[in-house]
């Protein structure tokens, strides 16, 4: 049956059309730019199919319905009646999609119905993925009485073709057979599909296909059965790219000096896989009989791979250059040195074939075999992911790749040959990577585009362009715009179309095809001379006339802009033609806009490409056009993602600034106005007053014809608003006048600032600032260019707001809020200058609340943002105190908060009221039964809140203005709003910060107090016995009692704390406008709220941590420190600040310091120490101090003596809380010039030696360091050596090193030279803390192998071998640092650390790069030097001998035992050694008592040696070996660590002997015996006596302290931390709980009948937070991430206690009290016996503070529906039954209890669930790269799933299978049990030896302190 019907036509089947007739050919088309279809009789018949036969293919498809889209498109055409609304609009485009659904899911159940004559059918053209289609209403191009045929993206009702029979041999009815001939005819059209005989005219060759009445037949070519078309088999026509499995390479074909090359292309990225070119794609055919028939691919099926850019196919040839080639390979070396390179070069010889690129397709040398690396019968199906290996037919060889590049003369070769080899190598295996269709579609359309860009514009170029030619290249441009950009045409103007994301595969094809490369020349063209003249001048593209190019011209820009957007290689290349593009600016061709939108934060290009021509350039075109967008193009040069760029600030400066340009800037000046000469009154004074009041500020600019023209600012605004053209234009072009000033004056750039401010000094500003009559945005401008030019500058300085370091001397012993002033010393003259602005500020801000909607004002929000930003710095410079911030913290809280309600106050709270508010009380009072609203929420709340109270109903007069409300609020908040959202969350952030300083100080001053009232009392007692009980007494003094509950009262239990809680409702509003930040749709927004919202929660838990870390500085000499670290980096600051201004520049010295010098001198000499120092010009000055600062800060980090070097601890953490890294990393990134200043050389060198130091052994402060680890990667040695202490013995950090930072130092020593520091870093990462770190083992040894030769030197071949030898000999050579043989040395020992640990991974690598009989020659030899033989024989040890897998060479071969005859050699050299130490050769002690040791130990007690037969047969070497150990052991130089060392392997060599059968000297043997009876008990001798020193060291120290009174405070501190802790441990989480509560029902903080209130109603804020987290993870916010994961945890964990489970009553019965504190381990001992009790209180405790706090957010009430509480904590634990019992009920007052028990846990998983919980544990899993994210999710996922609730089961479920890409769900799971299965395996291996030391040490730790207690 089935034979029979498969030669019928069925839907679905693939087919190709043959004309017959007047013309022959295949209908098919040009390209997929053009929508003609044509029939070229040229290109090929049935025989001879075309070359582009993938042209010619259609899709037999069923009809499609049309009439929904008919109606839409009417509707929606632009010319068409605008009255079509657009809601009608939106349900005809709805009703098309509809259809379009519906037209697919019939298509697939028709899929293989067989045709019969007299169906419709639709052809789909495949590569186009276009339907052809008749237009019965236009004519044909070329014959006009013929109807046009186009190939149309969605088919519309011309694509219905009748299938008629041509011969009368079949009647309509019968089934089409494949190979019939038959006419199409158009349903609607009536005329059948007819080939013509007319060309066209701009492709000849090309007939045109229309539709008329005529003969033309079509026979119909069957290419792939519909049953064949499957998407996992590989079929013909099939596009994909072949990847090299083993190399990791794609194979590829480019020109290389203008020839076609196939290789393998190395690339450049992370993972391989992840390159994309298009060069790399190949069309797979499948020979058949057939020349038109494809189909699908089988095993024993023969292959054809076309190269789809150029159309060529892959074959091989004999390589012509491959004779010279082996001979370039062949070195002389004797075969069997070169064991790994002559493999290879057999390969090579056998190689004679390379892979080429051939033109035409029917050569037999273009087919190929595919062989599975499975087993697989010859007749099944080769499905699409599959492995295959290439075999080369005709001459019967297998493809085969080589290491030999093609592009030899490149730096970094990346084209490696590859050819074909009579050897078949399971190796050489090729993936098939499939590629869609849709990316070999967008390549077809960029290649055929760029053909046609091309030729336009080689036209264009001579002048010889039609009109036609014209419009479609507009038409073609267009569609490049829309492709780039991934958007589609739907009829707005193309320039208008804004895009967030670009496509970036296209972006790169826009470069890889070219199309860029034409863009530019379409750009030149028109404008070349070729002779006569260019076609027209750039100047004349204004005229009307020339429109159509403008546009032409436009469009390109608009193309470039959108192909170079976030995409850097794309940005570089476009760069390239910077100079070009900037002739064009200023025509009107988006030209500058293009070029700012390239240079956009994008700081390398600007940094690279911007230079002073440019910079005049757009000076010039100021001039020319007085347009101030030239500002703004200027201002944007400066700044790169709002940080400043200092070089072009400094051009800029140069340029704007310089007087000859004064011109085009607008003048400002105070004029007293004229008003005031006239009204003089007699007396002097009034007539002064009045002038003050009257001086008004004036604008002074030149107009085109260079008079001076002048205004008042107010009369230019005044008049702009009535609309003067003129006006408005000068107030346009200051305000972005103003801007460029502001910008060219931040981050302090000095060069503008001194020049700038005289004109524009703080009182002009403010002036204008705080001027109503002003417009708003030019009122912004100012207020910008205040805070950089006045406030953010050299006196004021950024307030550390937490200080860690303090002095014990300066804490006050009273502290309260109104004169507590976080900033140290206020500097009143400089507050005095500013006291009106931050008047001013508050005033607006108040303004601001006062507002009905605050940000309902476009224009007001530019300025709200910019006051905001001035209070936020002005806040962070420390212009405020603290009892002034928490006053603005209400205003701005007012601001944010969405509940706009004037309360109304009870009348005792009015007078408080009128005091704050002013005079506006009274009409507030008016206004309060209105309830405002903010934010979106946008209607009249009909309810007040009130503080405390119920919900008040409302008159429905207040009700009624709902309407017209709607239309003051914005709809959309727009991104200025929320960026000032965000400063205030910024503000909010830095209170919270002076808060818990603040609380800091009180804690402290509490402390204080009590130990000055307790050493009082104490001083008596202790001064006789003061040695002895002294110490022992004082602590019990402490009144630890009365300190916690002092401390209690600092978190607002007390009455002057309350204003702590930030808003008069108990932190109730404050939580509120966090929640609803949360909400918005603004991720930075919400990241900082929820950061806000777990520290409003974890306040107490926030002081703890802090005051752990307080460090209290004592004794003189600590406070000593502080000051002059303070002094000096106060001064470091300043200088480092003001470098543009000392630091020298190559151009000539003079001009620029003795500009600066003068001022500058004069503050220095002040400040500085009071020496004149007049003669050293600033400069000089500068280099000095700042080198003086760096080395006496680094001599602080650590403590040199004179052998080793000990990290100071104390110091260095002291450094760290006064932030000296910060201001020595600024340091660092000081321009200058590199070559030729010496002093900054010096200073930069010590400015890394401090990063170093600061460092060194110090966990915290090299975390630090990380966080700005791409300051550092950089060629710079300096720089590697800081890199090296980042990471030094810092496992966290090592382990999660990034691949790049590897990549960057491989990539150093190939570009940069060997250098050994590079390697010493790679030394440093793989090992830490003793411990290996796979991961980094793996990802340094992938580096090295990839780097290859330039990288890795081995002397392995004769000559170079020679080289090493000369090397070892010569003395110069072993003594420098970074000779090539110290580089080879710790090479070698890198690859040693890198295979240490047992990983086989980099086991198997490194033998093939340093063979077994390699080290054996170089060790052997007697000129090889001790250091040479310690990094070989230590990587021989690693490499082949303490092994995952038996190295069988070693136990079988006589490397080993040459090796131990050299090795005595040795042991004698060094036993010989002279007895006077200062001759003595350390080293190669060294190498004897510690390498050798360690390699025979390990030798001979790895179990593979003990299978080895050899043993027997080498006794006396054995025997020789045993004795040099012995006498080893027996030198008196040894120190003990190699004492050990030698022992152990004297021991297992012993072991050996005995297991063995060895016979050993009798002497030898009783020696030995006797030493290990010596040995075991000088261990215990040993033992015992550290026991004693340690009991004498404890008295000694406590002699030696330096001030008992230092050490008392020290201790004493650390004993009230601890008990602080213990006390706040409940209430701690008691807080965390009540955030859990506050998740579960956001809504009741809202007031009812808001928008917020519904929207949390219905879900809205976990929703919220759920969606959030997946962002946090992708913008790497790991910590928050982490903590949103575990409070949505809380949400579901049932009845959590504090601490342990509680006890119950019955039992306290029999617990004792504990015994008075007495002896010196008091605190031990109160906190152990009496857990019940203390836990009952705790959890009293705990409860209290929760109800009081659920209470305060929730306020008395309780709605009925309350959702109960999961974790309640009373569940009964009070009740005198104790938990198991009924009884008491939850603790606390039965109402306003908050227990979550009525909401069941499913019920709360459900919940989570239905706002995305599982899909986010799923994306969460999928996509963390941080463990610690990943663990979080599992943690969560098991949480939701806890109970088997079959809900969430089935969610997961879902989401699993039908997601596509859930398969990496699985994997993920999978790799990280393999990986942690290895690390289990290898951790487990290394141990035991560990584990067998550790015992003892343990053992003797056990018994010191049971003896010290006695």
């Amino acid at each position: 049956m089935s034979d029979k019907m498969s030669s019928f036509l069925h839907i679905g089947d693939i087919c190709s059309l043959y004309a017959e007739g007047s013309t022959n050919g295949f209908i098919s088309t040009l390209g997929l730019v053009d929508d003609r279809c044509v029939v070229q009789p040229e290109t090929g018949d049935l025989n001879n199919p075309p070359k582009k036969f993938r042209d010619c293919l259609f899709k037999l498809c069923p009809m499609n319905r049309y009439s929904a889209q008919k109606q839409f498109w009417k509707a929606a055409k632009p010319g068409a009646n605008s009255t079509t609304d657009a809601v009608l609009l939106n349900k005809l485009h709805h009703a098309a999609d509809l259809e379009k659904k519906q037209n697919e899911t019939e298509n697939r159940k028709l899929l293989g119905t067989v045709i019969q004559y007299g169906n419709v059918i639709q052809l789909l053209h495949l590569k186009s993925n276009k339907y052809l289609t008749v237009n019965k209403r236009l004519p044909a191009l070329l014959e006009k009485n013929a109807m046009r045929v186009t190939l149309d993206e969605a088919g519309n009702e011309g694509s219905w073709f009748y299938i008629q029979p041509f011969y009368k041999l079949r009647s309509i009815g019968d089934s089409v057979v494949i190979g019939d001939k038959v006419v199409l005819n158009p349903v609607n059209a009536g005329q059948p599909l007819h080939a013509s005989s007319h060309q066209l005219v701009d492709n000849p060759g090309c007939n045109e296909v229309n539709s008329v009445n005529c003969n033309t037949s079509w026979k119909i070519v069957l290419f792939m059965k519909w049953s064949d078309n499957k998407d996992d088999i590989l079929k013909g026509g099939d596009v994909v790219r072949l990847f090299h499995a083993e190399q990791e390479k794609f194979l590829t074909c480019d020109e290389h000096r203008k020839k076609q090359h196939v290789f393998l292309r190395t690339t450049g990225r992370q993972s391989a896989t992840s390159a994309t070119s298009s060069k790399a794609l190949w069309e797979v055919e499948v020979v058949q009989h057939d020349p038109c028939r494809g189909g699908a691919g089988y095993w024993n099926s023969l292959f054809r791979f076309k190269h789809l850019a150029t159309g060529h196919y892959l074959a091989a040839e004999v390589d012509p250059d491959f004779e010279e080639e082996c001979l370039e390979f062949q070195p002389s070396v004797d075969p069997d040195q070169d064991a790994s390179r002559s493999r290879l070069r057999n390969a090579q010889e056998k190689m004679v074939y390379s892979l080429v690129s051939v033109p035409e397709g029917n050569d037999i040398s273009s087919i190929f075999e595919l062989d599975p690396t499975t087993l697989r019968g010859g007749d099944s199906l080769v499905p699409r992911n599959s492995y295959v290996r290439l075999r080369h037919l005709c001459t019967n060889t297998w493809v085969h790749s080589t290491n030999i590049p093609i592009d030899k003369e490149e730096e970094k070769p990346v084209m490696l040959k590859i050819g074909t080899s009579p050897v078949k190598e399971d190796k050489e295996a090729f993936a098939i990577v499939p590629v869609s269709p849709a990316e070999v579609r967008d390549l077809d359309f960029a290649n055929d585009a760029s053909k046609v860009l091309g030729s336009i514009a080689g036209k264009l170029e001579k002048g010889t362009i039609t009109q036609n030619e014209r419009r479609s290249v507009t038409k073609l441009l267009e569609d490049l715009v829309y492709f780039v950009t991934g958007g589609t045409n739907s009829g707005q103007d193309v320039l208008e179309v804004v895009f967030s994301k670009p496509n970036r595969e296209r972006q790169k094809l826009m470069r890889e095809q070219n199309i860029l490369k034409q863009i530019f020349k379409l750009l030149q063209a028109p404008f070349t001379d070729c002779g006569d003249g260019p076609m027209l001048r750039l100047e004349e593209l204004g005229d009307q006339r020339h429109a159509p190019f403008r546009h032409i011209c436009r469009l390109c820009y608009r193309v470039l802009r959108h192909s170079q957007q976030d995409y850097r290689k794309n940005q570089e290349y476009i760069a390239k033609q910077f100079g070009f593009m900037q002739k064009q600016i200023g025509y009107d061709v988006l030209a500058e806009d293009t070029i700012t939108a390239l240079l956009h934060n994008n700081r390398k290009l600007l940094e690279k490409h911007i230079t002073a021509a440019e910079i005049d350039t757009f000076v010039s075109l100021v001039r020319k056009n007085r347009e101030p967008r030239f500002l703004d193009y200027l201002s944007d040069l400066c700044v790169s993602m709002n940080k400043s760029i200092p070089v072009t600030q400094e051009l800029i400066c140069k340029a704007v600034l310089n007087p000859t340009n004064a011109d085009i800037l607008i003048e400002t000046k105070l004029v007293l106005s004229r008003f005031e000469f006239e009204g003089v009154s007699s007396t002097g004074e009034n007539a002064l007053e009045a002038g003050e009041d009257e001086e008004e500020v004036w604008l002074f600019w030149r107009d085109s014809n260079k008079e001076i023209r002048s205004k008042s600012v107010r009369e230019l605004a005044q008049d702009a608003k009535e609309g003067q053209k003129e006006d408005r234009d000068v107030l346009s072009y200051y305000r972005y006048q103003l801007n460029l000033f502001a910008r060219m004056c931040l981050d302090r750039q000095y060069l503008a600032i001194n020049e700038i401010s005289g004109q524009l000094d703080v009182d002009l500003i403010l002036r204008c600032m705080s001027d109503e009559n002003l417009p708003y945005d030019l009122r912004a401008s100012f207020c910008r260019l205040m805070l950089h030019m006045h406030v953010d500058r050299d006196p004021q300085e950024q307030v550390t707001p937490v200080k860690y370091a303090r002095l014990w001397s300066e804490i006050p012993s009273e502290i309260a809020i109104d004169d507590y002033d976080s900033s140290g010393a206020s500097k009143d003259e400089i507050k005095e200058r500013f006291a009106q602005t931050m008047e001013f500020v508050e005033e607006y801000l108040r303004d601001v609340v006062c507002q009905r909607f605050p940000f309902s004002d476009k224009e007001k929000n530019k300025l709200t943002f910019e006051v905001v930003n001035l209070a936020r710095n002005l806040i962070y410079f420390g212009f405020y105190n603290f009892s002034d911030l928490l006053r603005l913290t209400k205003i701005l809280l007012a601001i944010l908060d969405c509940v706009h309600v004037t309360t109304i106050f009870p009348i005792s709270k009015m007078a408080k009221g009128e005091e704050n508010k002013g005079n506006n009380d009274v009409e507030k009072l008016k206004s309060s039964n209105v309830m405002r609203s903010i934010h979106g929420v946008g209607e009249l709340m009909t309810q007040v809140v009130l503080r405390g109270g119920g919900f008040l109903p409302m008159t429905p007069m207040a009700a009624a203005p709902e309407g017209n409300v709607k239309q003051a609020e914005p709809e959309k908040e727009d991104i200025m709003v929320m960026d000032t959202k965000l400063k205030i969350i910024e503000i909010l952030q830095f209170i919270l910060n002076v808060r818990l300083d603040y609380r800091i100080s009180c804690l402290l001053c509490i402390f204080k107090r009590e130990f000055d009232e307790s050493n009082s009392q104490t001083s008596e007692t202790s001064s006789g016995n003061s040695s002895q009980e002294g110490p022992s007494n004082v602590p019990g003094a402490l009144d630890f009692e009365h300190i916690e509950e002092q401390a209690e009262g600092i978190f607002g239990g007390s009455e002057e704390n309350t204003p702590l809680d930030l808003d008069d409702h108990g932190g109730r509003t404050f939580l509120r406008v966090l929640l609803h930040l949360t909400m918005h749709d603004y991720p930075p927004l919400v990241s900082g709220a929820l950061q806000l919202l777990f520290r409003h929660f974890s306040q107490r838990q926030e002081v703890l941590q802090a005051f752990k870390q307080v460090q209290l500085l004592v004794t003189s000499q600590d406070v000593d420190n502080y000051k002059q670290i303070k002094q000096d980096l106060d001064q470091l600051r300043s200088i480092v600040e003001k470098s543009e201004l000392w630091v020298y520049k190559g151009q000539g010295p003079d001009e620029t310091m003795d500009g600066a010098s003068g001022e500058n001198e004069h503050k220095k000499t002040e400040e500085g120490n009071n020496k004149p120092q007049k003669h050293e010009s600033t400069s000089s000055y500068n280099y000095r101090v700042v080198k003086e600062i760096l080395i006496r800060l680094s001599k602080l980090c650590v403590q040199e003596s004179a052998s080793v070097r000990k990290s100071r601890k104390q110091q260095q953490r002291l450094l760290r809380n006064m932030g000296a890294h910060a201001v020595v990393l600024e340091l660092l990134q000081i321009p200058y010039e590199k070559a030729e200043d010496t002093k900054m050389q010096e200073i930069m060198r010590l400015a890394h030696e401090f990063l170093q130091n600061f460092c060194a052994g110090n966990q915290q402060n090299q975390a630090l360091l990380h966080k700005h680890i791409n300051l550092f990667l950089n060629p710079g040695i300096l720089e590697a050596v800081t890199m090296q202490h980042i990471f030094m013995n810092n496992f966290q950090l090592c382990s999660e090193i990034n691949e790049r930072v590897v990549q960057h130092f491989v990539h150093c020593i190939e570009t940069h030279g060997r250098n050994v520091q590079y390697i010493k870093f790679l030394q440093t990462i793989v090992k830490a803390e003793g411990k290996f770190i796979k991961k980094c083992q793996d990802m340094v040894m992938a580096e090295l192998v990839n780097s290859g030769e330039d990288v890795l030197v081995f002397y392995n071949d004769r000559a170079s071998f020679q080289t090493l030898i000369q090397m070892m000999r010569s003395e110069r050579d072993r003594m420098d640092e970074n000779s090539p043989l110290m580089y080879h040395i710790h090479l070698v020992e890198l690859l040693a650390v890198c295979t240490e640990g047992k990983n086989v991974y980099t086991e198997i690598k490194c033998n093939s790069l340093l063979p077994l009989d390699d080290i054996v020659r170089v060790v052997t030899h007697e000129d090889c030097i001790p250091e040479v033989k310690i990094a070989y024989i230590n990587f021989l040890n690693h490499c082949y001998v303490d092994t995952e897998v038996e190295m069988k060479e070693i136990y079988t071969s006589n490397h080993m035992w040459k090796l131990f005859e050299n090795f005595l050699v040795d042991i004698c050299r060094a036993c010989n050694n002279t007895s006077d130490r200062k001759h003595a050769d350390s080293i190669l002690e060294k190498y004897v008592t510690e390498i050798v040791m360690s390699i025979v130990t390990t030798f001979f007690s790895s179990p593979f040696s003990d299978q080895s037969t050899t043993l027997q047969t080498r006794q006396p070497v054995f025997v020789q070996l045993l004795q040099g150990v012995f006498r080893v052991y027996h030198c008196n130089w040894l120190m003990p660590s190699q004492k050990a060392s030698v022992e152990s392997c004297i021991r297992v060599l012993s072991d050996v002997a005995k297991s063995r059968a060895i016979a050993i000297p009798v002497d030898l043997d009783s020696q030995v015996n006797n030493l290990f009876l010596k040995s075991h008990s000088i261990v215990q001798k040993t033992a015992m006596n550290w026991r004693l020193s340690a009991r004498n060291a404890a008295r000694r120290d406590s002699v030696l302290a330096a001030s008992r009174d230092y050490r008392n405070i020290i201790e004493r501190l650390q004993d009230i931390v601890s008990a602080l802790e213990d006390r706040l441990r409940p209430l701690v989480q008691a807080e965390l709980s009540v955030l859990v509560d506050v998740l579960h029902r956001p809504e009741l903080l809202f007031p009812e009948n808001t928008d917020a209130r519904r929207k949390c109603e219905s879900g809205g804020f976990i929703c919220k937070l759920i969606k959030h987290t997946k962002q946090l993870l992708e913008e790497n916010e790991e910590k928050l991430c982490i903590k949103v994961l575990q409070t949505l945890r809380e949400m579901m964990t049932k009845d959590r206690g504090y601490g342990e489970k509680l006890i119950s009553i019955d039992e306290l019965d029999n617990a004792e009290l504990p015994p008075a504190p007495d002896s010196e381990n008091a605190t031990e001992q109160e906190l152990e016996p009496s857990p019940p009790l203390r836990q009952l209180e705790d959890h009293k405790r705990g409860e209290a503070l929760r109800q009081v706090l659920v209470n305060r957010y929730y306020g008395n009430v309780r709605p009925s529906g309350r959702r109960e509480s999961l974790t309640s904590f009373g569940n009964g634990p009070l009740s005198a039954g104790g938990p198991g019992k009924p009884g008491g009920g939850g603790g606390g007052s039965g109402s306003s209890s908050m227990s979550r028990g009525e909401m069941s846990l499913a019920e709360v998983q459900c919940h989570l669930d239905k706002e995305g919980a599982s899909n986010l544990v799923i994306d969460l899993i999928m996509n963390a790269s941080s463990d610690r994210v990943f663990h979080e999710s599992i943690l969560l996922a098991i949480a939701l799933l806890e109970g088997g609730n079959t809900t969430i089961q089935h969610s997961f479920f879902c989401r699993l299978t039908e997601d596509k890409k859930s398969e990496k769900f699985f994997k993920v799971f999978y790799d990280r049990m393999k990986v942690a299965q290895q690390e289990i395996k290898a951790t487990v291996t290394v141990n035991t030896s560990d584990l067998g030391n550790k015992k003892k040490d343990d053992e003797v730790d056990r018994d010191a302190p049971s003896r010290k207690k006695s």
